[in-house]
């Protein structure tokens, strides 16, 4: 995402990033992200592009309510919170931020392990097959853990995050990808999910939508806000076009399905490095530790959760549930801030934007001011 950290320092500029076209920009580079490749691959199968359609509406009902309120741009979701509701449900903000983006970085590994795998089947490797389309053996589970590993190493070695160029660029990877992917062969490869998991898929899906929370203007800019209803109406119907199914579609060329499943792997792990900071700065907001300390327990998180994944048998769309759960406590606890009046302001001397990371990357950051920053890219956005 871009880095607004001098913007958030010094202030919007008086009606600066009001109109319709900036709006729907920014919700886009709010919640597009990873979940563009993940929720395809964990979901296809399922009939999930009716529920996406379903849960956008409900999340452009609950913008309307935080718009209401004041709104998320300017202050972020940990201080919206604590303006009305208290100290306390702001650090539980900050503790569902911490859990959704560890648990949620088990579901990319496992996701870039399977991309990978892909890859090397449609090249012809023999035994690669085995971990592709969603298989639950251990030898994707060895992958996503050695992609969590070499991830946490890189994000320990290298802490500086992408360039808001970088960001961008990567997004934009994103996309193209994900729709040669439909354009080519179909739905995008993947365990999918039973009849049974399909009752659950709304809650895997809120995963494409992290980030959203740090975006709602105030109500009084209206063409802001239309342009946030806009972005969610044209997000909602990127996915409803990925998630629809295609039972005629042709299988890809074995060269083009291998050159995409690599980019889709490359692109993935990127983003479980981006977001292993991302969480390490809500560790040090939890903790006040170091962010190296908090690199080192989202990892581990993100391995047990792994664990625990492939102890239960589960795909990709079971690990997602779990940072699919923490976004839809987020946004509860949100909507419930919305409907209570502000406190009354005792302190503010040492009040400071919540994300203490803006250079988000819906994923990495650095010390930055906005807590938009510190959004699960792709979701688990980044943030920016």
């Amino acid at each position: 995402m871009p880095d607004r950290t001098a913007a958030r320092a010094a202030g919007p500029a008086p009606g600066a990033g009001d109109g319709w076209a900036a709006g729907a920009a920014n919700t886009l580079g709010a919640v597009l992200g990873a979940g563009a490749l993940l929720l395809p691959a964990a979901l296809a199968p399922a009939s999930a592009s009716r529920t996406g359609v379903a849960v956008a509406a409900v999340l452009a009902g609950w913008c309307l309510l935080v718009a209401a309120a004041g709104g998320t741009e300017h202050s972020g979701p940990v201080a919206f919170v604590r303006g009305r509701l208290g100290p306390g449900p702001a650090r539980a903000v900050t503790a569902l931020y911490f859990g959704g983006f560890a648990t949620g970085q088990a579901a990319v590994a496992l996701g870039t392990a399977q991309f990978a795998a892909g890859a090397l089947a449609s090249a012809g490797v023999r035994g690669a097959g085995a971990a592709a389309g969603g298989d639950s053996g251990w030898r994707s589970y060895a992958v996503a853990a050695a992609v969590l590993g070499t991830a946490a190493v890189y994000a320990w070695c290298v802490p500086r995050p992408p360039s808001p160029a970088g960001q961008r660029l990567r997004l934009a990877a994103v996309l193209a990808l994900a729709l040669a992917w439909r354009a080519l062969g179909g739905p995008l490869p993947g365990a999918g999910t039973d009849g049974r998991a399909a009752l659950l898929v709304a809650v895997p899906l809120l995963f494409g939508w992290v980030g959203l929370e740090g975006a709602v203007p105030a109500l009084a800019r209206r063409r802001a806000l239309g342009g946030t209803l806009l972005g969610i109406a044209l997000a909602a119907a990127l996915y409803a076009v990925l998630l629809a199914p295609q039972p005629c579609a042709p299988a890809a060329h074995p060269v083009a399905a291998a050159v995409l499943g690599l980019g889709c792997a490359a692109v993935c792990w990127t983003y479980v490095r981006t977001n292993l900071r991302a969480t390490a700065a809500r560790w040090t907001e939890l903790t006040g530790r170091t962010r190296r300390g908090g690199l080192l327990a989202a990892a581990l998180i993100a391995l047990g959760a792994l664990t625990l994944g492939r102890a239960a048998h589960g795909g990709v769309s079971v690990l997602l549930l779990g940072p699919g759960a923490a976004t839809a406590a987020l946004y509860t606890l949100i909507a419930v801030a919305a409907l209570r009046r502000p406190r009354p302001q005792e302190n503010t001397d040492h009040d400071h934007h919540d994300g203490p990371d803006r250079n988000h990357d819906h994923d990495g950051h650095d010390h930055d001011r906005s807590d938009r920053a510190l959004v699960l890219e792709g979701a688990a956005r980044a943030t920016r």
